[in-house]
């Protein structure tokens, strides 16, 4: 049975802003469980629009053109002792409409609304949440708050709220790092300093995506260090 269960828009992003507390709560014996919604395979390189090819340039480690996100999540997970579960649902920039035109083909598009033309995918992404399990009584959910705005961190509260109407399940709405280091509110969430350094060990992992954040790895260090993990009840 799962005693805690952290909802993470992609791969890094229950890490990035949990991942202290996460790593304290396996330590003390607990369960947890890390769902990643956006989980499933990249399209083939010759059919990603013209942005997500420039992502995934930018995403190229040490000049490689291949990178694997769900090897980099596993990874950071075994280092905080938390298990993945990886849902079948693609990352926005991957997401194309019914007629086949890309849905989120630039940055201002994937940091703006979810589009219309996708109104049952948070209905999808809920039944799939509710076959996560089993959970134990009283586990609490830890779920985006979608601080910056980014879509699939939007559909990942929507979702997860529309699981969890009919549940009693303590709910916690975890403020999105790095994306919420310029606002303030929540409640500091402590973790001991075996935590932070697990935590910087956990974010390396994700070694496709540092260069989105941070200019180089003392960076990363400073910044993740300096980051007190809030959450919203």
């Amino acid at each position: 049975m799962i005693d805690a269960l952290y909802v993470s828009p992609h791969f890094d992003d229950a890490v990035f802003s949990c991942g202290g507390q996460i790593y304290d709560r396996a330590q003390r014996g607990a369960r947890v469980l890390v769902v990643t919604i956006c989980a499933a395979p990249p399209p083939a390189p010759s059919e990603l629009s013209p942005f997500a090819a420039s992502l995934h340039a930018r995403w190229s480690v040490s000049g490689q053109s291949n990178f694997d996100r769900a090897a980099e999540d596993r990874a950071a997970l075994a280092v905080l002792g938390a298990k993945p579960v990886h849902l079948n649902f693609h990352d926005c920039i991957y997401r194309r409409s019914a007629k086949g035109d890309w849905l989120y083909a630039s940055e201002a598009a994937i940091f703006g609304e979810l589009s219309p033309r996708e109104s049952t995918v948070a209905a999808a992404v809920a039944a799939a949440l509710a076959g996560v399990g089993p959970l134990a009584p009283g586990v609490e959910i830890h779920i985006p708050f979608g601080i910056g705005g980014h879509v699939d961190h939007q559909l990942a509260r929507v979702a997860a709220e529309q699981w969890l109407v009919n549940t009693r399940h303590p709910l916690r709405h975890y403020a999105d790092y790095p994306y919420a280091q310029s606002v303030v509110g929540g409640i500091e969430t402590p973790i001991t300093e075996a935590a932070r350094q697990a935590k910087i060990r956990a974010v390396r992992a994700y070694a496709s995506q540092l260069s989105s954040f941070w200019a180089d790895d003392e960076m990363m260090i400073a910044s993740v260090s300096g980051w007190a993990e809030r959450v919203f009840e």
